[in-house]
């Protein structure tokens, strides 16, 4: 496969996983997610619209929901959402921490 079939393809899995196990609890509460880019070292980047813009809770979101469900996509190196600020260690700590416990449902993206 082509480098540009296989970014395509990564770009599908992305948008699969955010259009069926993400955008639509994120709408429950009035909040929405906006892939910025998949870059071709395959770092997904996203930005929080609507009301996760102004929530507390979106560092949560990001690293128990959001980046639990992309990081084990084939090809995804990297995740990252505007305006999330966390250090490395916050976010290990955190895998470590609640990596089994994941608040989301559905399918795991190996799945798909």
């Amino acid at each position: 496969m082509d480098q540009e079939a296989a970014q395509e393809q990564l770009i599908a899995a992305v948008l699969a996983v955010l259009d069926t196990q993400v955008r639509p609890l994120l709408a429950m509460h009035g909040g929405a997610l906006d892939l910025v880019e998949v870059t071709p070292a395959g770092e997904v980047r996203l930005a929080f619209a609507g009301a996760c813009c102004g929530c507390s809770l979106k560092s949560v979101t990001y690293v128990l929901g959001i980046r639990q469900k992309l990081m084990p996509l084939p090809g995804v190196t990297e995740v990252t959402v505007e305006g999330v600020r966390l250090s490395k260690a916050a976010v290990d700590r955190a895998e470590r921490m609640y990596g089994a416990h994941s608040p989301w449902v559905g399918a795991s993206p190996a799945a798909l």
